[in-house]
């Protein structure tokens, strides 16, 4: 009988569910091959959405996020249970279900560090009477590590080769890398955020546009500006781009208060609109390109995978600043769809937890050793 698992997650960018139905081939390996099945992405309604946006504030009140944590429960069942009629796979096949949730607020650093996802997995377990894993982060911040980044382990097993040092490249809300040098054992693997992706780009069009726009399309608009060299190195001197690995970052750091507050510099300096959104874009391009740079400093293959691929202008000027062994190309030419890749990542660890196989990587996070990484909620509550 065929294996099943779906995973579900909401990224930093916080524009929607990505729910995806993968089959697990070969499970009894220890790396097992996977293949996608079916993959939807469920955008936020506005309500939601800033709601979601008040809860990743220090001043959310406990009962806002608790009826949200309820709420978004409910809606990633909704995605599960979309996302399994929809594929045609028999409920009974779908082993497990991997929810990495909705982070609200990542503090790891210093013995009192934490890390906060929401999304009830009882709520989710209840509404599709599957097995859940949840609260991927919780035990490596527990081991003093980071929590973050999670998907180098499924970047080293579906993506890494024997012959070519390849960098994975993840560019959401948060960009992150993975490091494969070719042939190298999973203990080599390296990954990172190289800082802001996305977040600060939608934060920048949703804030000069009051709203009426939520993203750059294809950087059409960032295309038609100039860019601020003085501005470009003075956003690239924030500390978080100095510190060593490992390293994670998120909202706290790059969300709305920092891009209202590069705004403000731009205005001062005389920009207009599009070359606020021009500068933005080559800043963060600057960024993950310095970013891959401190891990794979010679010829590399880039493989690109989120919603940053999608801005050419973006990767044009990413491009730019990368010695690449050829043109970058989507994890999609690999076999995992650039677009389902996280949510993918999330139903393979989840199934790994199952088969009692350490996910973690203490080189990525900074863990004090290898560990399980999730927790299961019963999706029969009676056994």
């Amino acid at each position: 009988m065929a294996i099943f698992a779906v995973g579900l997650m909401s990224g930093t960018s916080v524009d929607a569910i990505d729910a995806a139905m993968i089959e697990v081939r070969n499970p009894d390996e220890p790396y097992p091959g996977v293949k996608l099945v079916h993959a939807l992405h469920d955008p936020w309604d506005e309500q939601v959405r800033a709601m979601i946006f008040q809860a990743c504030t220090p001043e959310a009140p406990i009962m806002l996020v608790g009826r949200l944590n309820r709420l978004l429960g409910e809606k990633f069942s909704q995605a599960a249970n979309r996302v399994i009629e929809e594929s045609g796979v028999d409920r009974d096949e779908v082993r497990v279900i991997g929810s990495h949730g909705q982070s609200i607020a990542h503090y790891p650093d210093g013995p009192q560090g934490f890390t906060w996802q929401i999304a009830d997995p009882a709520v989710i377990a209840a509404r599709t009477g599957i097995d859940v894993v949840s609260h991927f982060r919780s035990m490596d911040i527990a081991l003093g590590g980071q929590g973050a980044p999670l998907v180098p382990y499924f970047d080293w097993a579906l993506l890494a080769d024997s012959e070519e040092d390849r960098v994975v490249l993840n560019i959401g809300g948060i960009a992150n890398v993975t490091w494969l040098p070719a042939g190298a054992p999973l203990e080599a693997t390296l990954g990172f955020d190289t800082g802001p992706g996305n977040m600060v780009l939608d934060g920048a069009a949703s804030l000069l546009s009051r709203g009426r726009v939520t993203f750059d399309q294809n950087g059409d608009w960032a295309r038609g500006g100039r860019l601020s060299t003085p501005l470009l190195d003075d956003w690239l001197s924030h500390p978080y781009f100095r510190l060593s690995l490992p390293k994670s970052t998120g909202r706290e750091q790059f969300g709305t208060a920092y891009v209202a507050q590069c705004i403000k510099e731009s205005r001062r300096a005389g920009l207009a609109d599009a070359d606020i959104m021009r500068t933005l874009t080559v800043f963060v391009a600057s960024s993950i390109a310095s970013g891959i740079g401190q891990v794979a400093p010679g010829p590399v293959a880039l493989v690109a995978s989120g919603g940053g691929v999608k801005n050419s202008l973006l990767m044009s000027e990413l491009a730019k600043r990368l010695h690449l062994i050829r043109d970058w190309q989507t994890s999609g030419a690999l076999g995992i769809p650039e677009d389902a890749k996280e949510a993918m990542a999330f139903a393979y660890l989840a199934f790994q937890l199952l088969k009692g196989r350490p996910t973690s990587i203490p080189a990525v996070t900074g863990a004090t050793r290898p560990h399980l990484q999730g927790s299961i909620t019963p999706g029969d509550a009676s056994s």
